[in-house]
């Protein structure tokens, strides 16, 4: 199966690398959605890892980073937080984490 037909893309090359970086965005998304619907199916991250052609390390590694990057970006938005406030946040954002890492499976 061909998602890009490489002879439908711009003439451009700069408008041509933007119109495969949308799809490239639109593409993760549809993966991410996949691994969830894997996931909640009951597929192991061994299995998910082999179909996308990478280890189970590799797969849970790329899918757990946007839980990651939100709590780093958390993390950075909220500097002036006491010790106490910013243990709570981090506990919700856990729990946020983990409400979500429920839904995937």
């Amino acid at each position: 199966m061909s998602v890009i037909d490489s002879t439908a893309l711009p003439g451009a090359p700069l408008d041509a690398l933007r119109e495969l970086a949308r799809t490239e965005a639109e593409l993760d998304d549809i993966r991410r959605h996949q691994v969830a619907e894997a996931r909640r199916a009951g597929a192991t991250w061994d299995q998910i890892g082999d179909a996308l052609g990478t280890s189970r390390q590799g797969a849970w590694e790329y899918f757990a980073k946007r839980a990651q990057d939100r709590l780093a970006e958390s993390a950075a938005a909220n500097a002036d937080l006491s010790e106490e406030e910013a243990m709570e946040l981090a506990v919700e954002e856990m729990r946020a984490v983990r409400r979500e890492r429920r839904t995937e499976r």
